[in-house]
């Protein structure tokens, strides 16, 4: 009777643990152990971010009048810093929801990791301490289950990788991909259109997801594979092959 109220006062301080880090982790809370929230919306949520309307962005920025414009200096500085201005708002726009969705993950990683390993530490240790053997055993198998759901969680969603791995990823094709955009932007009308700006952003936008992570880091892993190893000499001047640190390339 003891041995199963101490089980139950321990898995509830467990809960009740979870659910006030939770409070902090959780990124839609002021007090973010995940990161700053949004600074240009009152709720720091997903949906209450920009939604890009095209329609409505190629006529605040004067590009709804597809026959008009063709009939303009299309080399015209006017025109590339309304096109860049346009491009602007859909990378910034992209930046919000981005970083929303990086915190986002790093929170749901962070409160799986807490809630299971937690309780496979509750039960491992009240494993150690409580009689009889049959109870012992009991919290002992819990603790073995707790770990296996965590180890699949991770190997399932995050391919057994560490969130800033994930996160490096992501960032690093988003960079690739800004610059790319940075290099166009003095470009004319004719050489870099409005409808080839807008498409840019938007697949600058669209790396932001875990299998972009995962992607490059798979990458990055198949390049640190793949480096020869360089040659040295060693104190009897012989020549030796040497380990050098890997140079990461990101496609």
């Amino acid at each position: 009777m003891k041995t199963s109220v101490l089980t139950s006062l321990l898995l509830v301080s467990l809960l009740s643990a979870c659910s006030t880090m939770r409070q902090y982790t959780m990124p839609e809370e002021a007090n973010l152990l995940s990161g700053s929230g949004s600074l240009l919306v009152s709720e720091d949520k997903a949906e209450a971010y920009e939604t890009i309307d095209i329609s409505t962005l190629l006529s605040d920025y004067g590009f709804s009048d597809i026959p008009q414009l063709a009939n303009t200096d299309l080399g015209s500085d006017k025109l590339k810093y309304q096109r860049n201005e346009l491009q602007d708002r859909v990378i910034a726009a992209s930046n919000q929801k981005c970083g929303m969705y990086l915190r986002v993950l790093t929170s749901s990683k962070a409160q799986t990791q807490l809630g299971w390993g937690g309780l496979a530490t509750l039960l491992s240790g009240a494993a150690a301490v409580v009689t009889p053997a049959t109870t012992a055993k009991a919290l002992a198998a819990g603790s073995t289950v707790s770990n296996g759901i965590l180890s699949q969680y991770n190997e399932a969603y995050f391919n057994n990788l560490a969130i800033n791995v994930i996160s490096s990823g992501i960032t690093s094709q988003r960079e690739g991909i800004l610059q790319q955009i940075n290099s166009k932007r003095q470009q004319s009308l004719v050489e870099y259109p409005v409808n080839r700006a807008i498409a840019d952003a938007v697949q600058y936008h669209a790396v932001c997801n875990i299998i972009s992570g995962l992607e490059t880091a798979a990458v990055a892993t198949r390049n640190m594979n793949s480096q020869p190893p360089a040659q040295g000499d060693d104190e009897n001047g012989q020549t030796q092959p040497t380990t050098s640190p890997a140079v990461i390339k990101i496609n």
